[in-house]
Order: C-alpha cells, then sequence, then structure tokens
C-alpha cells in the first residue's frame, strides 16, 4: 500500500486530504492510476509536483510498497 497525501487546491478538488492505495509502479503511472480515477481533476493531476517520501522525484522514479507520495499543485501568488 502507497499512501497518497493531496495538498492545495487538489485537496479541496478530491474531498480528501489522503488516500491509501493498493500500488507499485512509476509516478508517471501513478498519475495515470489517478486521473482514471478522478478525471475531474486530470488537469491538475497533471501539473503537480510530486514528493516521495518527503524528496521531490520526477515521473520515472519508482515507488515502492509503504511510501508515502505527496501530490503538489503549482501555487500562485501576488
Amino acid at each position: 500500500m502507497v499512501e497518497v497525501r493531496y495538498f492545495s487546491i487538489l485537496r479541496e478538488k478530491l474531498g480528501k486530504d489522503s488516500e491509501t492505495l493498493p500500488f507499485e509502479g512509476s509516478v508517471r503511472e501513478l498519475k495515470e492510476k489517478l486521473k482514471e480515477r478522478y478525471p475531474n481533476a486530470e488537469k491538475l493531476i497533471d501539473a503537480v509536483r510530486v514528493a516521495v517520501n518527503e524528496e521531490y522525484v520526477n515521473d520515472d522514479y519508482k515507488i515502492s510498497q509503504g511510501d508515502r507520495v505527496a501530490l503538489i499543485p503549482p501555487v500562485s501568488g501576488g
């Protein structure tokens, strides 16, 4: 199982701050799975930065059982 945490506008759109999913594979594959699960958040999921165990990773990074994955949307401000 993998703990997936959602932040900012993504958390608001999904109505939850985290969930535990059965998953093992790349960050890219996780994003695809989440886009299928939450089609209304597809554009946000495409734009997120991903951290695994509190370190930013790229889409090729392999997620393992027990990892904590954070999806962090881009933030704008003034």
